[in-house]
Parts: C-alpha cells; sequence; structure tokens
C-alpha cells in the first residue's frame, strides 16, 4: 500500500489526524508542512487515500475521513504513540523515541506490537 519509499497512507492518515486534533480540520498544505513533503507528493497520495475510501474533501479543501479510513489513522496512531512510550520507557529521549516509532510501526509484526502493548501496560500498572 506504499506510496512512497519515505512516506506510507499510514503516515498520511495518521498526520490528518493529528492535524484535525490540533487545529480541528486538516488541508493537503497542512499535511505536507506537517510530513515535510511537496504539494504534489502529497496530492498523489491524497487521490489515492480517496480512490482507497479512507477520506473525501468537502468543497473548501477539507479532509475527512470516512469511518474505515479514521479506523486505520486511529490504530497507527495509537501504535505511535505506545512506541513512543516504550521507547522513553527505556531511556531513549522523547524526540529521538517520536522518530524512531514512526519507523517502527511499519514493520513491526502485531504478534510484537502486542507484546510491547502488555509490556507497557505491565510497567504501568507497577508504578
Amino acid at each position: 500500500m506504499g506510496m512512497n519509499k519515505n512516506q506510507s497512507a499510514e503516515d498520511y492518515l495518521e498526520s490528518i489526524l493529528i492535524i484535525q486534533e490540533r487545529q480541528g480540520n486538516a488541508r493537503s498544505i497542512d499535511v505536507a508542512y506537517e510530513l515535510g513533503v511537496t504539494k504534489p507528493s502529497v496530492s498523489v497520495a491524497m487521490k489515492k487515500l480517496r480512490e482507497q475510501g479512507m477520506i473525501t474533501f468537502d468543497d473548501n479543501g477539507f479532509i475527512a475521513f470516512t469511518d474505515e479510513g479514521r479506523k486505520l489513522a486511529k490504530k497507527v496512531y495509537d501504535k505511535h504513540k505506545l512506541l513512543t512510550k516504550a521507547l522513553i520507557a527505556i531511556g531513549v529521549n522523547q524526540k529521538t523515541a517520536a522518530e524512531e516509532a514512526c519507523l517502527i510501526e511499519h514493520v513491526i509484526s502485531d504478534s510484537t506490537y502486542k507484546c510491547i502493548k502488555s509490556f507497557v501496560k505491565k510497567t504501568e500498572s507497577m508504578k
């Protein structure tokens, strides 16, 4: 499902969600800025996401999720937040943890993610 080597569809969905949570709505230009990619790259990605039934656009160019798109974006975002938390818990600084969580979230298996998730839950309940 990858868009190009650097940004996946999941990255785009996640950044739309983050922008919407931060400022209430998101446009393609906001996504370009958030991910540090060109406007044409975002246009291509948004077209693909729309064709895949993940997002829609209103007349003002604001991006809206379909139910499926929101579900996937939330899943990716939750995974990102948990991995960041896990990396910080083992002593990685926050900036590095956030950056590397973004890389890890695309390559780890669901079973590894579940293990990390239960480990983080356990360590949190011990505090």
